[in-house]
């Protein structure tokens, strides 16, 4: 078999690939030979066959296969192949194949696929299942909740939580960044000042996340709240942006 590219000692016991022949990817750029293109652990990360290839800046400890393209500063731990693109900030510990596009900070994790038309991007965190479409250009909540958050709507509905800070009311708790905005328990609270953009993860609106990601946020107090399938805005970066919920009860953490 011809070699397509040869390995380049760099630093830090990375390799940079170094081209041995012309050849074209399916994003439309030439590879020439005599090019460099991006770092890999060892000759398993990236493919002799097909026309896969790394280029930029990116960095693979995974496996690259097919007509896979990595670019720009993505990260590959795990696989990528048949025609995927994985670009921008994209970053793979999972499987990655098909016509998929991880981009913009997208993120496929270790027991997730992206495969078919599947598009990731926008800080998406698929974590769970497979994905095969754009959720967030579909606005397919229900798949996007449970490849985010590994949750599942009931009826319409979904619960989830957020961090408060309690006040003198022991039904009352104030929003981390609006104080005078209360969530009291056994009442419906409604945002009317939202980004309606999906691709925007930190807009303003109602933010919402699992127990699992709950931990990471400020505020003393856990509340569950019910929101409704149709008053969300966007689902990314591990949580939920909303415009309306319902608040259930609090929960007590576990010391």
């Amino acid at each position: 078999m011809e070699k397509k590219y040869e390995l380049i000692k760099g630093t830090y016991s990375l390799y940079r690939v170094k081209a041995l022949k012309d050849f074209t990817l399916i994003t439309g750029e030439t590879i020439k030979k005599g090019d460099f293109g991006g770092f890999v652990k060892s000759e398993d990360c990236l493919g002799q066959e097909g026309n896969c290839w790394i280029m930029d800046d990116a960095y693979v400890e995974g496996q690259v296969s097919g007509n896979a393209v990595i670019k720009d500063f993505a990260i590959v731990n795990g696989r990528v192949s048949e025609n995927a693109v994985v670009k921008d900030c994209g970053c793979v510990s999972g499987n990655v194949s098909g016509n998929a596009i991880v981009k913009d900070h997208g993120f496929v994790g270790t027991n997730a696929t992206a495969t078919d038309n599947a598009i990731v991007q926008a800080c998406q965190r698929i974590r769970c299942g497979t994905v095969t479409t754009g959720l967030l250009g579909t606005k397919d909540w229900t798949g996007a909740l449970y490849a985010e958050l590994g949750v599942v709507p009931k009826n319409g509905k979904i619960i989830l939580y957020k961090r408060v800070w309690s006040t003198d009311n022991p039904k009352n708790f104030k929003s981390l960044y609006k104080p005078s905005f209360l969530y009291e328990i056994g009442k419906y609270v409604i945002e009317k000042d939202v980004n309606e953009n999906i691709m925007e993860p930190c807009g303003k609106g109602l933010h919402f996340t699992s127990l699992e990601f709950i931990n990471e946020w400020d505020g003393n107090i856990i509340i569950e709240c019910k929101i409704d399938l149709k008053d969300i805005l966007t689902i990314q970066y591990s949580k939920i942006r909303a415009r309306k919920c319902r608040v259930i009860k609090t929960i007590e953490e576990e010391q």
